[in-house]
């Protein structure tokens, strides 16, 4: 927060979004920034959804033949 105490807009997401999450995970700012959070989110997703891995896992298997 301190580095954006000039934007109160700015200061008022933040606390919106601290409200509903307890961490953050900061991304290279390279214009694929939304491709890897996501990507990253998914995967994290795939550790508690058996059913999703076991179809991301065929997908990706299948794509290597």
């Amino acid at each position: 927060e301190k580095e954006y105490n000039e934007d109160p807009v700015y200061l008022l997401k933040i606390k919106d979004l601290s409200s509903k999450y307890k961490n953050i995970r900061r991304t290279r700012p390279d214009g694929n920034c939304f491709f890897r959070a996501f990507s990253y989110a998914y995967l994290e997703h795939l550790l508690t959804d058996k059913k999703e891995y076991d179809k991301f896992y065929a997908i990706a298997k299948d794509s290597k033949e």
